[in-house]
């Protein structure tokens, strides 16, 4: 391993930020609150496969509203570019905010 790829494994990342966090609440030791964060992630996931999403879902629920009130009909490649996603998850997308739409018109109808 190369010193670059310790420095970005995940727990590094973890302990870096727990690190960074415990010093901006002004935690008298901060590289005690960090390996002990560190220790406990590992005994309760320890082993185990985690996926780590770029977004929160409130996050990306304002991607999904700032992607549907600027798609246009053709500018599905462009969009796609600027929201780093492939053309075909933006259409899946697209068509997921229609749908919930037309139930939501649907819904006020009755």
């Amino acid at each position: 391993m190369t010193e670059q790829s310790i420095d970005d494994e995940p727990l590094s990342i973890i302990e870096e930020e727990a690190r960074a966090m415990a010093r901006a609440f002004g935690v008298p030791v901060p590289e005690e609150a960090a390996a002990s964060l560190i220790e406990r992630i590992l005994l309760r996931l320890g082993g185990a496969h985690i996926y780590v999403p770029r977004r929160t879902a409130r996050a990306r629920q304002k991607v999904h509203a700032e992607i549907a009130e600027k798609f246009n009909g053709s500018n599905l490649f462009e969009l796609a570019r600027e929201y780093e996603i492939t053309p075909r998850h933006l259409r899946r997308i697209i068509a997921r905010l229609r749908a919930l739409r037309s139930t939501s018109i649907l819904d006020r109808r009755e």
